[in-house]
């Protein structure tokens, strides 16, 4: 008999983890760049867009360290759910002071919440996991994302999408680039 997905996660209480890194330009200037936004100011203690912390606190592992759904295979707040799939389900942010750039950005993340659910495709682990961020000792927001886990059927083929190679595309029949098949999986994944 297997064990249902609430068996799994009765026990699993992952603890807290602490960061700090320092509000840079480059990131927020090279977000507005690729995306065409006007760049915002930039200069020690103007403040970032709302959101846009992200880009001082994304991670960046290894090639290595990644999964087969093009997310690290490990982390601190992934469930113990065998054939792991993972999929972003919403988020709330509450900001109460800027972030400037130049300061100390701290963020302290910890699970707030996990329940588990059946759908149409079975059982799912919603987890939110709570971020409070502070700039230079000051609160400046409160966010949390809801981060939906299930487990793939057994014996499911894995799942893939086209990819960039290197060089040119070759050309397919309907005259379209075509891409080699590269085994990888994105569903709606998360920050």
């Amino acid at each position: 008999m297997s064990m249902g997905l609430a068996d799994l996660l009765r026990d699993w209480q992952p603890g807290a983890v602490e960061m700090s890194r320092r509000v840079e330009p480059w990131p927020a200037a090279a977000f507005a760049g690729l995306t065409g936004a006007p760049e915002p100011p930039l200069k020690d203690g103007d403040p970032l867009p709302p959101m846009w912390h992200w880009f001082t606190l994304l991670e960046h592992p290894a090639t290595a360290e990644i999964g087969a759904d093009g997310h690290p295979a490990s982390g601190p707040f992934w469930p113990p759910i065998p054939g792991r799939r993972r999929m972003f389900a919403g988020g709330r942010l509450r900001a109460v002071a800027p972030i400037p750039v130049g300061s100390a950005l701290a963020t302290r993340s910890a699970v707030s919440n996990v329940s588990v659910k059946s759908g149409r495709t079975g059982e799912m682990a919603f987890v939110t996991v709570r971020h409070e961020l502070s700039a230079d000792g000051v609160q400046a927001a409160v966010e949390e994302q809801d981060i939906v886990y299930r487990s793939e059927p057994p014996g499911a083929p894995p799942r893939t999408m086209e990819r960039p190679g290197a060089g040119t595309p070759s050309r397919a029949r309907t005259g379209g680039p075509s891409w080699p098949r590269t085994r990888c999986c994105f569903s709606g994944s998360a920050p």
